[in-house]
């Protein structure tokens, strides 16, 4: 047997190690660190979000945020991003329109995209609406719209998430185009292993020749709802952070001020609202949360840091 051969067969019987990373890793991380990037979502809806959400940034623990590029205040966004030494901004996918004396239509235009707007123009409530209405092919111009119209203001875009879930629970070519405009303009878009497991992995054909596995994809998304509200915001907090296991994660929250100008952007609606908002921010702006952060040894990082894996 020639001796190239013997190793080969040798080869065969050496037990297979697993050099696989984990994302923390990747990052530059130990296996065992806690990440997290606490997010600011909505920036643009209003200026009390947009004040609250920076302020946050600035003087406390949020990291990242996304924009509502639709939305009457975005431009402002882009003003308040200078303020920022290396801001961190993504697109926060707008498809709907949940208010209902605060109105927009789509950036693309509604002539553009028809199946996007309601008869007087304006979005959709409700993401089951969007998935009735708008084709793959209007969806996929009015998100690659508002991340263009994000750049000619100046901001440099580092993830795509989706607001209310739209682009994860509308139809399956949503998520499609979640994952082709993330790898065609060459950053992360928010997908943590639920929704990998749940809406990537059992549908490959749906993706064929896209490269997800270029994309990362986080541990969890945490967020409060309408229970952790009446319990105590800062008790669900509290919980999270001292429970958090090693990873990457990251903890949503919805920022703004309990003022007249977001309790009337919210107006009938018993969840989001700016008291909601108003605690997020106290509570993440305060003393006792970076005391928690710095007991609990969590690191926080930012969307531009998973971004430079790609």
């Amino acid at each position: 047997m020639k001796i190239s051969h013997f190793i080969c067969f040798l080869l065969l019987f050496i037990p297979i190690i697993n050099f696989a990373q984990s994302l923390q890793e990747k990052l530059g991380y130990a296996a065992e660190d806690k990440l997290l990037i606490i997010h600011g979502d909505d920036v643009g809806v209003s200026h009390s979000q947009n004040l609250a959400t920076f302020q946050a940034i600035q003087n406390g623990l949020v990291s990242s945020t996304s924009m509502m590029v639709p939305a009457a205040w975005s431009k402002e966004v882009a003003e308040l991003a200078k303020s920022i030494k290396t801001p961190d901004i993504g697109i926060h996918i707008t498809l709907t329109n949940e208010w209902l004396h605060y109105n927009w239509g789509p950036e693309a235009g509604k002539t553009d995209v028809p199946g996007l707007v309601n008869p007087l123009g304006h979005m959709f409530p409700s993401c089951a609406e969007v998935a009735q209405n708008a084709s793959p092919e209007q969806v996929e111009k009015e998100v690659r719209a508002q991340i263009e119209s994000a750049k000619s203001m100046g901001i440099d875009v580092t993830h795509l998430d989706s607001h209310m879930g739209c682009m994860f629970y509308g139809r399956p070519e949503y998520m499609r185009i979640y994952v082709k405009l993330a790898l065609e303009y060459n950053i992360p878009a928010m997908i943590n292993q639920e929704i990998y497991k749940g809406l990537i992995e059992p549908n490959p054909a749906l993706f064929e020749g896209l490269e997800v596995q270029k994309l990362p994809i986080i541990d969890q998304i945490i967020m409060a709802d309408e229970k952790a509200y009446a319990n105590g915001m800062e008790e669900f907090y509290t919980d999270a952070l001292k429970n958090l296991p090693a990873g990457v994660h990251v903890l949503l929250l919805h920022l703004a001020f309990d003022d007249a100008e977001m309790n009337a952007v919210t107006s009938g609606h018993d969840s989001f609202h700016a008291p909601w908002r108003q605690k997020d921010y106290d509570f993440f702006t305060s003393e006792q949360a970076k005391k928690l952060l710095e007991e609990q040894n969590i690191k926080l990082i930012t969307w531009k840091e998973i971004g430079k894996l790609l």
